[in-house]
């Protein structure tokens, strides 16, 4: 791809993933699924402006509006999270008491849906926020962009993710686990939009010649996911009241966390 087609390839991959958001948010029946598919089109398209840093395009505020955007969908999609979780959960151990549990946060999961919906009727604050957006990034001189705006940028996202993995190492922390998952699945992301934007750069992250740095990329962010979604149950199970066998649950989420460790202490 020559540097006069990286640009409109880019802009034509903004414009696909501002589309997609723009779908999500077109209410269906299954509206978790569709915010959860919202969140992760905002995802892929900051990984790619991220990839663009370097450019002579000036996405700030669109990337502060998609982080916006995203936050605020945070709380509904981590109230379904934590109910797929538990299934999970309850699944993989069928003698424990997870049933009234999961009873519960199907329940606190709508309430939260309830509340988001009454503030924002069919999501249309929020599509009215993504318009701008689109508006924003039309604007920009997507002609502008070279081949060296995109190997800079991932040159930064990989610093970055090295930096986030060792401070993760040293700490042990949950905020810094959390960020070393978001460095490593935006540098997956951006991995995987390099075809489309500049193939001498990319190999194939698909079939048998996938490159085994995307999918250990993938696969070290559902570890750390997954982490993360243990700990949300863990910390709304030990504050529950009123739960049965509430430590023998509690035991289950943490040698399912132990078995997974990725960090050992």
């Amino acid at each position: 791809m020559t540097p006069s087609e990286i640009g409109p390839a880019a802009r034509a991959l903004a414009h696909g993933e501002c589309q997609a958001i723009a779908d999500a948010f077109e209410r269906t029946p299954e509206v978790h699924e569709a915010v959860h598919r919202a969140r992760k089109t905002i995802r892929r398209l900051r990984a790619l402006l991220a990839l663009l840093e370097s450019s002579a395009l000036v996405t700030a505020a669109a990337d502060a509006a998609l982080r916006r955007l995203g936050d605020g969908l945070s709380a509904l999609r981590d109230a379904h999270v934590v109910v797929e979780t538990c299934a999970r959960l309850a699944s993989a151990q069928p003698d424990q008491l997870w049933e009234a549990v999961c009873i519960r946060l199907t329940a606190r999961r709508e309430a939260v849906l309830a509340r988001v919906l009454a503030r924002d009727p069919a999501f249309a604050r929020r599509q009215a926020a993504l318009l701008r957006i689109v508006t924003d990034l039309q604007a920009q001189p997507w002609d502008s962009l070279r081949g060296g705006d995109i190997r800079k940028g991932l040159a930064r996202s990989e610093r970055r993710t090295q930096k986030a993995e060792k401070r993760a190492t040293r700490s042990h922390d949950a905020d810094d686990l959390h960020r070393w998952r978001r460095r490593v699945r935006r540098l997956r992301m951006q991995l995987e939009a390099l075809p489309q934007l500049a193939p001498s750069r990319s190999v194939p992250i698909k079939g048998p010649g996938q490159s085994k740095h995307a999918r250990a990329l993938h696969a070290l962010s559902d570890q750390l996911g997954w982490q993360q979604d243990l700990r949300m149950v863990r910390n709304l199970v030990r504050v529950m009241p009123g739960v049965p066998e509430r430590r023998a649950l509690i035991e289950q989420i943490d040698a399912d966390m132990r078995d997974r460790r990725l960090i050992q202490t």
